[in-house]
């Protein structure tokens, strides 16, 4: 579904995790998803393939932000995530936000933030270089109470 120019999805992250992340972790249909399910660690063009560009064209600096369900892969099925792709690796940027349940004050999620850096082909050093892809992400998981819960997708993130 293509949703109108102009009109903005901006849910908080508490909504992000109880709403979408928690459901759809337990299977739950979600009545109306703007969510697709993308590999983001496959590498950003594939995420971003398809963006309407020519809804978002303007003299400003250019600011898009793209929601999508994603599964996390383990390295060895320890706790590391694997964060390299094809083309770069996502590098974090900080520990992590807690995001608490506003009702009952109880953790529920986790917010991470993370920036791309696209691989350079080697330099004269032999030593493949990385430079700054453009690319600001920001990882919501699921985390304290919900984590009680049946999970039928473990290892899911927003």
């Amino acid at each position: 579904m293509r949703i109108a120019p102009g009109y903005r999805f901006v849910p908080s992250d508490e909504e992000l995790i109880n709403c979408y992340l928690l459901k759809a972790s337990m299977e739950i249909l979600l009545p109306w998803n703007r969510m697709p399910e993308k590999d983001i660690y496959g590498d950003p063009w594939e995420v971003l393939q398809d963006v309407h560009w020519e809804d978002f064209h303007s003299e400003k600096k250019f600011k898009h932000v793209t929601y999508v369900f994603t599964k996390l892969s383990r390295v060895n099925d320890k706790t590391r995530i694997a964060r390299r792709t094809k083309s770069g690796t996502w590098k974090g940027q900080t520990s992590g936000k807690e995001i608490y349940d506003e009702s009952s004050g109880n953790l529920i999620g986790l917010s991470k933030m993370f920036t791309f850096y696209e691989n350079k082909p080697k330099g004269s050093s032999g030593e493949e270089e990385e430079e700054h892809g453009h690319w600001i992400m920001h990882e919501f998981s699921l985390a304290g109470v919900c984590l009680n819960f049946e999970l039928k997708i473990k290892d899911y993130a927003i």
